[in-house]
């Protein structure tokens, strides 16, 4: 571990690095400001903008709190000002994991091309991440076609991108969990099984990215957060069947700061379901999941859990009156393949400015 000065340097350093390099800025829109960016690149379209307004001051609050600890859980990094602004953000989800996210661009490609790869470089440079996630909705073309296509440049040992459901669950409905069920709330002796059916479901890189074999309650992270007054937490259920050894399902829920995803990712609930479950028994587990699952939103803000699934717990999922919402791909990328990351986005976009004298690139949007 390094020690605090050393830190402090290098959040200096690769701040600094990339201002110069890439003539991008970090950290220099207040919140107002770069929430008026999102409602002008179009970021904010009907259905989000529906969902977020009732909470859009608790949201400022939060983002303003958050930035109140420099880059230590949120940054953003803005670039290209006076040819059409662009941005992302990037917020801490684990103790070593970040979500890139909220890519907007006012038409301008280049400053694009500039805010991701300094992302990416300051990755490079501070050293300390683990894994970079971001979400995209895989009919946005231009992030499907960036991120969709990252796997094959930095290889299935460091990446991934998988398709998920993303339905919104009433969060006071009485559920009825069936006896023939056993619903098992997390501890360290669960580790190991958890660990296998989450591989087996998201894959390796999920259950790396999400730290589940370092620190399952998020307890470090929970930490920072809480310096600056807000929490960060997870809360894991297991579902058994038959008396058996290895579980048949779990659910893995978020808590965060309201809105600092403005699809509300820092607040999903995970459904995993092992694939081999047979169809009858998909509806009794997933109701006593997610009743167990509804203990972790009890003093949450909004009157719906975001739950994010796979197919096989759609048709059980809807009939808890759970609405289906929208598709999502989670990417996923290990620091081990950092630089793979950048020479992709970095190819990627060469074609794209080769391309732009001839087409109008569209607002690129990430979730």
């Amino acid at each position: 571990m390094k020690n605090g000065n050393q830190d402090v340097d290098n959040r200096l350093s690769w701040a600094s690095r990339v201002s110069e390099v890439y003539g991008v800025k970090v950290n220099a829109l207040s919140v107002n400001e770069l929430f008026e960016l999102y409602g002008r690149a179009g970021f904010l379209y009907p259905a989000k903008a529906a969902r977020l307004l009732p909470y859009m001051d608790l949201i400022r609050e939060n983002w303003q709190r958050l930035l109140q600890a420099g880059d230590s859980l949120l940054y953003v990094l803005t670039a290209g000002e006076d040819r059409g602004c662009a941005s992302i953000a990037v917020w801490r989800t684990t103790g070593r994991g970040w979500v890139a996210q909220h890519l907007v661009s006012e038409n301008n490609p280049l400053a694009s091309r500039a805010v991701i790869l300094a992302a990416s470089a300051g990755a490079l440079l501070r050293g300390a991440d683990e894994s970079h996630q971001n979400w995209f909705r895989p009919e946005n073309r231009f992030p499907a076609r960036v991120f969709g296509s990252m796997v094959q440049s930095i290889g299935e040992s460091y990446a991934s991108v998988r398709r998920h459901m993303y339905f919104a669950l009433p969060r006071r409905k009485a559920f009825e969990p069936s006896g023939s069920v056993q619903i098992v709330p997390y501890d360290a002796s669960h580790k190991e099984a958890l660990c296998s059916l989450a591989a087996l479901v998201r894959g390796n890189i999920y259950v790396t990215s999400e730290e589940l074999r370092d620190d399952m309650e998020l307890n470090y992270v929970n930490d920072l957060y809480r310096g600056v007054g807000l929490q960060r937490r997870r809360q894991v259920w297991l579902a058994y069947r038959d008396l058996k050894d290895e579980p048949i399902g779990a659910v893995m829920a978020y808590r965060g700061p309201l809105g600092v995803n403005f699809s509300f990712i820092e607040n999903r609930c995970d459904l995993l379901l092992h694939p081999a479950m047979s169809e009858s028994d998909v509806p009794a587990t997933v109701a006593s999941l997610m009743s167990a699952a509804q203990k972790a939103y009890a003093d949450f803000e909004l009157n719906e859990i975001p739950v994010i699934a796979d197919q096989i717990a759609a048709s059980a999922l809807t009939g808890l009156e759970a609405e289906c919402l929208r598709n999502y791909c989670h990417g996923i990328w290990l620091q081990s393949g950092q630089s793979q990351f950048y020479g992709h986005v970095d190819h990627f976009y060469s074609r794209v400015l080769q391309r732009s004298e001839r087409h109008k690139i569209e607002h690129s949007l990430t979730v």
